[in-house]
């Protein structure tokens, strides 16, 4: 039962960080590309690589704090749903650059995150 509740409480603090960060960067940065779904997948990428390093190759934790971070709250912060659908969205509007720019900023980002994730955690202890 604990491992639920470890889910549970990592999805709900992944899910309100997720809409505050969709919120506050249209507010800061617009509402014309999707911001918000390109800084949750390039941040979550660092933090999965970056916590699964220290997990699996210097930190011997309880397995509840992995499936608290890397399944519960990175599973609930980053989104291949919205991603996709909000590509489809500017396809449709015609927007085909920034279709095409926000599929790559996407891949190649949190790619990008998730190399530095897992040499800042190397490079720890």
């Amino acid at each position: 039962m604990d491992k639920y509740i470890v889910l549970a409480i990592g999805g709900s603090i992944g899910t309100i960080l997720r809409y505050l960060t969709g919120v506050y960067s249209a507010k800061i940065l617009g509402a014309d590309f999707p911001y918000g779904t390109l800084i949750v997948n390039t941040v979550g990428s660092f933090i999965l690589s970056f916590f699964m390093i220290l997990f699996l190759e210097k930190l011997s934790l309880d397995p509840l704090w992995r499936l608290f971070i890397a399944v519960g709250f990175c599973g609930s912060y980053t989104t291949m749903s919205s991603f996709t659908y909000e590509t489809f969205g500017l396809l449709m509007d015609g927007d085909y650059i920034k279709a095409g720019l926000n599929i790559f900023l996407n891949v190649f980002l949190s790619f990008a995150s998730a190399f530095l994730g897992i040499v800042f955690a190397r490079m720890l202890l």
